[in-house]
């Protein structure tokens, strides 16, 4: 026999550090995504929902004309085919109206409300709510977000989640907007200065009439929580529930929140009640309610836990339960419905696949699989948080708090332990991020972006389309021939033109350009 001795590590990891590290990793990661943009090209709905927008600053140059041109749009096509009347606004206001040249702005505008949103949530409920650790609040977020970006997997989803401009500023930007909405709705009871609640209580006023005419994917999660919220309102108004950590101040100011939760619920009955929406309904095929139900209860199952959460994912979320652990020994509230919680965020989670569902009886378009995915990578973020603070809280009072202390002291610092638990974690995720890299470049989104910058795919998609706009600004040729892409990547082709004239794609693009027909025609031609 022999006898060793295995090293140890004593290491205790910064919180602030690993803070700026995580943020560092998220903004690293972005940089090649936004780089990407700048070969993006407009497609399908681009051509068709922002045509007389753009029709009329061709015609006449004036910005602020083009945004009334871009109401009246999404007024008709609220009137006649669509319910959801703030997505179609954004949706009429291309950044290629202006310019195919603008169109790089798409993936800065999504993922930059996306972002923004995420954090300001995250650091209204955990920062400003429940007053806990800045720090470990912000590489919570960063994570979370990393996640939702970067762990993006499945055919389509990245393009119409990220570039397809009609997609991503009706879906992942809404989204973004959605979380932003939420947080002003906490910050206008839990800010320390009243004129800021006031504020921010105006601001969700006003921004939750067209939360509620946002894609029904967050509408009507967002509706879900309006009534809840007012439930609990009204619930404390009888005085049958009670709010913790709050003051004599922000207790009054809790007394006002039922205004912006009643304009949302108006907004989005403006947006169901749309007299579009039954034009739009004789064209699919819908499926019962109930029935509709059942299937989003199942595909989270199916397609969010079994398809699209890999390894990476679950690493991450492993590697958040010591932070969330030294996090809860500040929270003064008590978390005592872990059981109820995890209920609700699964149900949230199922109600964000209800409505493509019930409207087309399918989830297949990338965008709505995008959506449905970064909603259940954050509700599970949320879930872990709170299933680990209510056991931190379960075992300090049952047991001796400096036996349950091992992750934490009520300093910048992790424990030994922990320390080790988050640098094996990150290790885990560096070699096994290179392993996965190796034979699928485009494993994450950021590597799909590098890849097809660096491979010289997006220069060529970049220089085809740049021919196809000679001919198509080309007013001497009215029919137009355009050429078949010799490259496709991954996020950036969305939808092509066709062979035929007559479809609605072809006719959408002639008619933004003003040809009398296009069509496609193939690479050896």
């Amino acid at each position: 026999m022999f006898s060793y001795k295995i090293p140890k590590f004593n290491i205790k990891l910064n919180t602030r550090k690993l803070s700026i590290f995580f943020t560092a990793v998220y903004v690293l990661s972005l940089i090649p995504m936004l780089v990407l943009g700048f070969y993006d090209f407009p497609s399908a709905d681009d051509f068709s929902m922002a045509l007389e927008t753009r029709q009329y600053f061709v015609q006449n140059g004036d910005f602020f004309g083009t945004v009334l041109a871009s109401l009246q749009k999404s007024w008709v096509v609220y009137s006649q085919y669509e319910g959801y009347f703030f997505s179609i606004i954004l949706t009429c206001i291309c950044p290629s109206v202006f310019g195919e040249s603008f169109y790089f702005l798409t993936p800065f505008l999504v993922l930059g409300m996306l972002t923004f949103g995420v954090c300001y949530f995250f650091d209204a409920l955990f920062v400003r709510a429940w007053q806990l650790d800045k720090d470990l609040t912000n590489a919570v977020r960063m994570l979370t977000l990393f996640m939702m970006v970067q762990c993006l997997n499945g055919a389509g989803t990245r393009v119409e989640a990220f570039y397809w401009y009609s997609g991503a500023i009706n879906y992942t930007f809404t989204f973004g907007m959605a979380f932003f909405w939420l947080g002003l709705l906490l910050r206008s009871v839990y800010e320390a200065d009243e004129k800021k609640r006031f504020r921010k209580l105006v601001w969700a006023s006003i921004w939750a009439f067209f939360m509620g005419g946002a894609n029904y994917l967050s509408a009507l999660e967002l509706a879900i929580c309006s009534v809840l919220l007012l439930f609990v309102f009204v619930m404390v108004k009888l005085e049958k529930f009670n709010i913790q950590g709050v003051d004599a101040a922000q207790r009054k100011a809790f007394g006002r929140i039922w205004i912006p939760l009643v304009i949302n619920l108006i907004g989005f009955s403006f947006s169901c009640f749309g007299p579009g929406n039954s034009n739009r309904f004789a064209e699919t095929t819908q499926m019962s309610p109930v029935k509709a139900v059942f299937v989003s209860l199942y595909n989270t199952f199916d397609m969010l836990f079994n398809d699209m959460t890999r390894w990476e994912v679950i690493v991450i979320l492993f590697m958040l339960v010591p932070v969330f652990w030294k996090m809860a020994e500040g929270l003064k509230i008590r978390l005592e419905h872990p059981v109820l919680f995890s209920l609700f965020a699964f149900l949230l989670v199922s109600s964000n696949m209800t409505p493509p569902i019930f409207a087309t009886a399918n989830i297949d378009a990338g965008r709505l699989k995008a959506l449905a995915f970064m909603e259940f990578v954050f509700m599970l973020v949320l879930t872990e948080f709170y299933l680990t603070a209510a056991a931190r809280q379960y075992f300090d009072e049952k047991y001796v708090k400096d036996i349950m202390q091992v992750g934490s002291d009520g300093s910048d610092t992790f424990s030994p332990v922990f320390s080790m638990i988050i640098a094996s974690c990150i290790v885990i995720l560096a070699l096994g991020s290179a392993l996965s890299i190796k034979p699928e470049p485009d494993y994450y989104s950021c590597t799909s972006a590098f890849y097809d910058i660096a491979g010289g795919s997006a220069e060529t998609y970049k220089q085809e389309n740049a021919d196809r706009l000679r001919i198509l600004r080309d007013d001497s040729i009215k029919n137009a021939e355009l050429t078949e892409y010799s490259v496709h990547p991954e996020m950036l082709f969305y939808m092509d033109v066709t062979p035929d004239s007559n479809e609605w794609i072809n006719q959408a693009t002639a008619k933004y350009f003003d040809k009398e027909t296009t069509v496609l025609l193939p690479k050896n031609n």
